[in-house]
């Protein structure tokens, strides 16, 4: 059967597994197989067989890509590092 991923077709059997799609995916694409999922209609696409998660023949499949957040939160920091100071100086005004 033939799966639009993108702007790519993919020629797999219907019994193939996510994980061994993901993997083609990955070698055409030169993304990690970690770093997107594979979404069709809103549900996710994650373990078994392509056909046991509803993928039929000309299907089209979404691939989202996972974007790791870890520097948000040194942000937030700073920014509150920065409020605390302002609000600081802003009482010592006020005596």
């Amino acid at each position: 059967m033939q799966i639009f991923v993108g702007d790519s077709a993919y020629v797999v059997d219907a019994a193939a597994s996510v994980e061994s799609f993901k993997l083609m995916v990955e070698n055409r694409e030169f993304i990690p197989a970690g770093q997107f999922r594979l979404v069709r209609g809103g549900d996710v696409l994650e373990g078994g067989s392509l056909e046991a998660n509803g993928v039929s023949d000309d299907d089209e499949l979404t691939m989202m890509l996972e974007v790791p957040a870890g520097m948000r939160r040194k942000w937030r920091k700073k920014r509150m590092r920065r409020l605390r100071r302002k609000r600081r100086k802003m009482r010592q005004r006020a005596r």
